[in-house]
């Protein structure tokens, strides 16, 4: 039998050892820090080679959705969304416009994270806004055409990526109905 010193010594390092593992197990909104995303530029994530496109194309709406992906590493995934009016002379809303639109006009062009992965950093467009003036209202658009963007998310290799999938296209005279968190789904590489 051990002496009481030891048994107490021990009781003592028992108790301290497990006391921050209780704590990190227990204790509510505790959680593993969040991995550091990858520092990643347009340029390289349009050159990346992405498999086969899934399409989605809604008529009343007017644009066709081509989602695309590529792995980045063993750990990330970009995810590619090409919106392209099917008429001449439409445009897209700038991603950064607010979800219900600039005085409900409008509804940004938008790629989020349905579920499948983790949606992480910028969305990354392929081309810059420029201010439209609209009804008495300054919008933030593409210019007329495609516009492709790109959000890199963590995902294991084969799993389904739920996508949520909203824009609205335009011309100067008439606004095609919006698309609002349609879901379209692609497998991981």
């Amino acid at each position: 039998m051990m002496p009481p010193i030891y048994r107490r010594a021990a009781i003592r390092l028992l108790l301290l050892g497990a006391v921050p593992l209780t704590t990190a197990i227990f204790l509510p909104g505790c959680t593993p820090p969040p991995v550091a995303e990858p520092p990643v530029t347009l340029e390289q994530v349009a050159k990346l080679s992405y498999g086969p496109a899934i399409e989605q194309f809604q008529e009343p709406a007017g644009v066709k959705v081509s989602l695309s992906a590529a792995r980045l590493d063993a750990e990330w995934v970009v995810l590619r969304a090409s919106y392209a009016p099917t008429e001449e002379g439409y445009h897209l809303y700038s991603k950064d416009m607010p979800k219900e639109g600039i005085d409900g006009t409008g509804r940004p062009t938008r790629l989020e994270i349905a579920g499948g992965a983790i949606q992480v950093g910028t969305l990354l467009a392929d081309r810059e806004p420029h201010d439209l003036k609209q009804y008495d209202q300054v919008l933030p658009v593409y210019p007329e055409g495609p516009v492709t963007l790109y959000r890199l998310v963590r995902a294991k290799p084969g799993g389904d990526i739920a996508t949520s999938l909203t824009y609205m296209a335009c011309s100067s005279e008439l606004c095609n109905a919006p698309v609002e968190n349609a879901p379209l789904s692609i497998q991981a590489p």
